[in-house]
């Protein structure tokens, strides 16, 4: 694989052509040894970013004001000509203030990859620098046009055709889109909890990856992770999405329970039956029993996020077909996953191979809400 090393400092500040930008992104994706370069330096620029400003020393002053003319031109005062003079400033002022709002306004930059992409009403403007993006702003693919964001300093979105999306916030310790419709690549390179996507259906928030995210005109949303990890949630329901795994929301459902797109068909369309039955009702029931029946290792990840989705003996159907497929640690019991020992369900994610509960504490707090 070849590295992009030497272009990773144009890359931060944005100085890279737009075929080039693209390039770099999907690289980084794939790549741990350039994103791990990509960190340095904005780790770099951001200490650099906190050097103080040093004053300059008073005999430098004294020197200048030495050299400046001595004799001084007196100008006739006049109400009139005061009246003006103010009048003057205080456009002046005016017109200063106008201007550094726009220069430091929050805004991120549109550039155009194909077709003509829209920043309201106006294209995207052709060349690297492309287009500002500011809140309150949408911005609008058509069949044919392509475009790609980028989110302040931590990362990219590539936006597809047919897409329409809004920018919410964008500040240091926020970066947020709203989607309508469309499908993005996004490419986020920044602790956990700083990028989120709108979506009609639920949030997607960033625990730093890539992965794709579409949704379509009836508001159901698709999220496929690439690297890293994504948390889907609305009103208190969370999913956790690793990298080869998948999760659909739909409009009054919220988060679906995530799976790994390799796992069997039945057990999706199962799934799938689950997420949108009504509780106690025997289609939910059924598709439960199926999905119990299906599930091998590789489903581990979607049993223990039923864990939270169920309550009484199907709850306990749940940890039976999961401690099959691992082993429960002496000090987890079956009662007190039935009462939501949040302890004991962390114990169990701790099995299951993708990293340590304990970093959801350090995300967010605790693992998501079992349902009572």
């Amino acid at each position: 694989m070849n590295h992009v090393s030497e272009q990773l400092a144009a890359y931060h500040h944005g100085e890279l052509i737009a075929p080039d930008t693209q390039r770099v992104t999907e690289h980084l994706a794939q790549c741990e040894t350039c994103r791990a370069e990509l960190e340095a330096i904005q780790q770099s620029a951001a200490l650099f970013a906190q050097l103080p400003l040093q004053d300059a020393p008073a005999s430098l002053w004294r020197a200048v004001e030495q050299r400046l003319p001595q004799t001084k031109q007196r100008w006739p005062f006049t109400p009139r000509l005061a009246f003006a003079g103010a009048a003057a400033l205080l456009m002046c002022c005016v017109s200063s203030v106008w201007v550094y709002r726009q220069i430091t306004r929050p805004s991120w930059q549109v550039t155009r990859l194909a077709g003509t992409p829209r920043v309201g009403t106006q294209a995207v403007n052709p060349g690297e620098r492309g287009s500002k993006f500011t809140p309150g702003d949408w911005l609008q693919t058509d069949a044919t046009s392509q475009a790609l964001v980028r989110v302040g300093e931590i990362g990219f979105v590539k936006v597809e055709p047919n897409t329409e999306m809004q920018l919410v916030t964008a500040q240091a310790t926020e970066h947020r889109l709203a989607m309508k419709r469309g499908k993005i690549h996004a490419y986020i390179y920044a602790p956990p909890k700083l990028f989120y996507v709108n979506t009609p259906s639920a949030t997607a928030v960033d625990l730093g990856c890539a992965y794709d995210l579409e949704v379509d005109d009836a508001g159901q949303s698709v999220l496929r992770v690439t690297t890293g990890w994504v948390a889907f949630e609305l009103n208190g329901i969370e999913s956790f999405v690793p990298a080869a795994a998948m999760c659909i929301t739909r409009p009054g459902f919220g988060p679906g329970t995530p799976y790994f797109e390799f796992t069997e068909e039945i057990f999706k369309q199962s799934l799938a039956q689950f997420d949108t039955s009504p509780a106690d009702s025997e289609a939910r029931a059924a598709a439960l029993t199926t999905v119990l029946k299906v599930a091998g290792r590789k489903d581990a990840l979607t049993l223990w996020h039923l864990l939270t989705r169920t309550q009484g003996e199907d709850r306990g159907r749940v940890y039976d077909r999961l401690t099959l497929l691992v082993t429960a640690p002496p000090h987890v019991t079956r009662a007190g996953v039935l009462q939501g020992d949040r302890v004991m369900i962390d114990a169990l994610w701790d099995l299951l191979g993708l990293d340590s509960a304990s970093w959801w504490r350090i995300w967010k707090g605790p693992v998501p809400s079992a349902t009572q």
